[in-house]
């Protein structure tokens, strides 16, 4: 596999649900001399998973879908906007300007985002996406240089936001397993971003969401450094009350304004384990034992135990995605070598 240009500089920004990472996207846009912050969803681990055969002649076929492709902004699901709205040219004329080497998806985006980094008159970009963290070595591969930038939150408030940011006040009806996914996301998201700092040290780097909004000095000189900012500009950014934000004697302060308990005893019991470095559940002690060597297996496996009907739906999505891709790569390359 051939690989494009250098894209020294650029970022993932990873982490748990809920722990900050739109937040970092978004400062870092509008503060950042020279790292370009995108305000969307990656959705890199979308297309990682996909299979493009005769990849050359679908490229025009996947620049048009990933940049038409939609990013849900509220929890409603009301709020729409989509990646081409943050780019100066057409699809058309991006998927002109392709280099021939790029021969994958996620190069591709990569170029996409280099494209965003210079309409903003930035040297590289950051962008977040769903636990990239977990796929980054491959990352590594398909865009050199890029490094990886976690995003920490209290588990606390990660989760209990994760619970209840769709359902609010009232808890989801399927509260104690998601309550017990949300948990392992943490915890693995932990664990692996851990194992990830020892490999690769500065490349794969960690902020705290709440020190970053306690003005913790030492947290906003890492994060002004890292990033090319003014150490006013991350206190000013972060100089906010989040959602779900907690407190031991008042609980967790909701989207209203109000302080609720939101969560359980034996939740947060559960919470002052991991944080403790154990977990309570059997299962999750298994996985975590997997997770600094096989990242996206534990994950898959958690997801399995967790959400097996939705695992198997999923599985069968994307197997007909798969065949749908097949499909349209076989039709591209056929079209291409009659019309010559």
């Amino acid at each position: 596999m051939t690989t494009p240009q250098q894209h020294s500089g650029s970022w993932l920004i990873g982490g748990a649900g809920r722990s900050g990472k739109t937040t970092l996207a978004n400062v870092l846009a509008a503060n950042s001399r020279s790292v370009a912050g995108f305000p969307l969803e990656g959705v890199f681990h979308v297309y990682l998973q996909r299979r493009f055969p005769f990849f050359r002649h679908q490229r025009r076929r996947l620049m048009h879908e990933y940049l038409t492709r939609p990013r849900y902004m509220d929890a409603a699901r009301t709020r729409v906007e989509y990646p081409l709205d943050y780019f100066d040219a057409d699809a058309e004329s991006l998927v002109g300007e392709l280099p021939e080497t790029i021969d994958n998806p996620i190069a591709l985006f990569g170029w996409l985002l280099d494209r965003y980094a210079a309409s903003m008159d930035r040297q590289s970009w950051a962008v977040f996406d769903l636990l990239p963290e977990l796929r980054y070595t491959t990352y590594r591969h398909l865009i050199p240089g890029v490094r990886l930038a976690v995003m920490r939150r209290d588990p606390e408030e990660a989760i209990a936001e994760g619970l209840f940011w769709r359902s609010y006040p009232d808890p989801p009806v399927d509260r104690e397993r998601r309550f017990k996914s949300m948990l392992f996301q943490w915890f693995l998201s932990t664990a692996v971003t851990r194992s990830l700092s020892t490999r690769f040290g500065d490349d794969a780097i960690s902020f705290s969401f709440n020190k970053l909004l306690a003005a913790d000095e030492n947290e906003q000189h890492r994060l002004a450094k890292t990033f090319d900012m003014d150490h006013a500009a991350i206190r000013d950014a972060f100089a906010f009350e989040p959602q779900f934000g907690f407190e031991k004697d008042k609980g967790f302060r909701g989207p209203d304004g109000v302080w609720r308990n939101l969560l359980t005893d034996r939740e947060l019991e559960h919470i002052a384990a991991a944080m403790r470095g154990q977990a309570l559940y059997r299962d999750v002690r298994i996985l975590l034992a997997m997770a600094p060597h096989m990242p996206t297996m534990a994950r898959s496996t958690g997801d399995f135990i967790m959400y097996p009907g939705t695992n198997a739906t999923r599985r069968v999505n994307a197997l007909r995605q798969r065949a749908k891709d097949a499909v349209a790569g076989i039709r591209a390359a056929v079209g291409a070598e009659a019309g010559r």
